[in-house]
């Protein structure tokens, strides 16, 4: 399976590092994948799909089903440039993942930019992609290619065009979630009643969602793209504030 393009200059993502992929085919004993953003096939032993035994005796259709979009991590490339992936050991919550998932949103944007910029100019995408997009990505290091490009773009030979679109973008960053453990003494009306105060006494009754996860664990998320995990500490230190003994909180 190819898509005739490939996002980033590397023939070959590096070994531990996160990556976008989708089941092509099912074997008896692995799976064959399809890393998009490379261009290039890859596979995955069965045994690497996942470390939940209650997803192990799953039909197979269910644990992965073909060409839908997953993260996984490149476990090895051997000597005949076979790459193993894995999904097992992702970990959502981890920054790592958040990291890769704003890497994505961003790669994104800057395909969106390029796209325009491309139609409108008449030029050939895949070959302009290649000739001025390919050179950067060879040159950045840590950022992502949008980032190389925004902090870097009075030194970079790019047309004022194009560096004006991707400049004007705001790039909406992964929401934060925060969870919290609470147990009430007197009922889940004073879980409520104590919710409700802290967000008004914080001012962010218009900006926080407070959910339950399963008890006795709650989620706090934000409407707000702009609002951060500092946030969320401030009406979690306010909850605790308010508390009267009858809480039991913790974080």
């Amino acid at each position: 399976m190819t898509s005739q393009f490939r996002f980033y200059s590397s023939n070959y993502p590096n070994v531990k590092t996160m990556v976008n992929f989708m089941f092509t085919k099912h074997h008896d004993n692995c799976f064959e994948c399809y890393l998009p953003d490379y261009d290039i096939s890859a596979i995955m032993p069965f045994q690497l799909a996942t470390q939940k035994t209650s997803l192990k005796h799953k039909h197979v259709n269910t644990l992965a089903p073909l060409l839908k979009p997953f993260v996984g991590t490149v476990e090895d490339i051997s000597d005949d440039n076979t790459i193993i992936i894995s999904m097992a050991y992702i970990d959502k919550d981890s920054e790592e993942y958040k990291m890769f998932e704003d890497t994505n949103n961003k790669n994104r944007i800057l395909l969106s930019c390029v796209k325009k910029y491309t139609i409108k100019n008449n030029h050939n995408f895949n070959q302009y992609w290649e000739s001025n997009i390919y050179p950067l990505d060879k040159k950045r290091e840590e950022f992502s290619l949008f980032d190389y490009i925004i902090e870097n773009s009075d030194e970079l030979n790019i047309d004022t065009i194009l560096l004006d679109l991707i400049k004007n973008i705001t790039v909406k960053t992964t929401n934060p979630i925060t969870k919290f453990k609470m147990v009430s003494s007197n009922g889940i009306q004073l879980i409520k009643e104590s919710i409700n105060k802290a967000l008004v006494d914080t001012n962010m009754q218009n900006i926080l969602n407070i959910s339950l996860e399963s008890p006795p664990i709650y989620n706090i998320s934000s409407k707000e793209y702009d609002i951060t995990i500092d946030d969320h500490k401030l009406f979690i230190d306010k909850l605790i504030s308010n508390n009267t003994g009858n809480l039991f909180i913790s974080v």
